[in-house]
């Protein structure tokens, strides 16, 4: 099982692409698949150098409005109408309010369930845990676009984890992710090795990190 953990989303990103393209077997005819990927990243409310240079600021926020709006979005669903606390709220309310009372807690879980038409978010669970004084999220995803959509879902998992942290008055510690399908697709193969190319290069100018 891969596990990939760094100090910033950036590299993360770059180095789940990176793997998933080197070691995804080709599970269809149009994408190469990695199972079970296990990511490591900050939720710390810093702008990622790497994210800003080469993510996608028009489906970033898109993402926003997936999560937490229930406006129209270009991309026609909302996972902020499926999201469901310990107590069915959608606004992270119960969550808090559960950790506040019991700091312990092993049940502040946001669950998130497609509507019954046979489509399932590709996030399906978010777990908030207070260890060692701070704020730790775990996440599960079923299957996440390595190069296209999983720093913009990540970029929405740490807004929650702030989100819950914050009101506690505890540090947002890492977000820690379980990917059951991590893939690419052949179709974005040229975009991608761009990136990987200019993304390590950016990575070596700026801290001389990123290794895998």
């Amino acid at each position: 099982m891969k596990c990939l953990k760094f100090d910033t989303l950036g590299k993360t990103w770059i180095n789940l692409v990176q793997v998933t393209l080197r070691d995804g077997l080709n599970a269809e005819s149009d994408y190469s698949e990695l199972l079970g990927v296990q990511v490591s990243f900050p939720a710390a409310d810093q702008p990622d150098a790497v994210v800003a240079q080469f993510g996608d600021s028009r489906l970033m926020a898109e993402m926003e409005k997936v999560f937490f709006s229930e406006a129209p979005n270009s991309l026609g669903h909302s996972y902020a109408k499926l999201m469901s606390g310990p107590a069915c709220r959608r606004d992270l309310q119960d969550v808090i309010d559960l950790l506040r009372a019991e700091p312990s807690s092993k049940r502040a879980v946001v669950t998130l369930c497609g509507p019954g038409n046979n489509k399932v978010p590709c996030v399906n669970l978010i777990q908030f845990l207070i260890r060692k004084g701070q704020l730790r999220t775990i996440y599960f995803a079923r299957g996440q676009d390595a190069f296209r959509k999983f720093y913009a879902d990540a970029l929405c998992v740490a807004k929650m984890a702030r989100r819950v942290a914050n009101p506690l008055g505890l540090p947002a510690g890492p977000v820690e992710g379980f990917i059951g399908s991590s893939h690419v697709y052949h179709r974005d193969r040229e975009a991608i090795e761009l990136f990987l190319l200019q993304g390590r290069s950016f990575l070596r100018k700026n801290d001389g990190g990123g290794g895998d």
